[in-house]
C-alpha cells in the first residue's frame, strides 16, 4: 500500500501526470492491484478510498494555548492608553 501512496503523492507534486493518459498512469502502477488501476484512471475516488481503506473524513483540530491574563489599565490610562492626570481641586 505504501507503494501506492508514493505514487499518488508523486502524482499530486508533478504538473506532468496531471493530463496523462489511462496507458501511461497504469504502467507507472504495473505491479499494483488490477482494480486500484482502473480506480485510479478512472478517477474514482471513493473506490479508491474503499481499496486503500481509507477515512473520508479527518479532521485536524488546533486548540490554542491559553493567553496570559491581560493587566487591566489603571485608573489614569484611558481606553486608548493615554494617560491623564487628574487635578485636584
Amino acid at each position: 500500500m505504501s507503494k501506492i501512496i508514493r505514487l499518488l503523492e508523486k502524482m499530486g507534486q508533478n504538473s506532468e501526470f496531471r493530463y496523462a493518459d489511462a496507458e501511461h498512469i497504469a504502467s507507472l502502477m504495473a505491479d499494483a492491484d488490477p482494480a486500484l488501476i482502473d480506480a485510479v484512471t478512472a478517477g474514482d475516488q471513493s473506490k479508491i478510498e474503499l481499496l486503500l481503506g481509507a477515512r473520508t473524513n479527518v479532521v485536524c483540530g488546533i486548540y490554542p494555548a491559553q493567553e496570559p491574563d491581560q493587566e487591566e489599565p489603571s485608573e489614569e490610562e484611558n481606553e486608548d492608553g493615554k494617560t491623564h492626570q487628574k487635578i485636584a481641586v
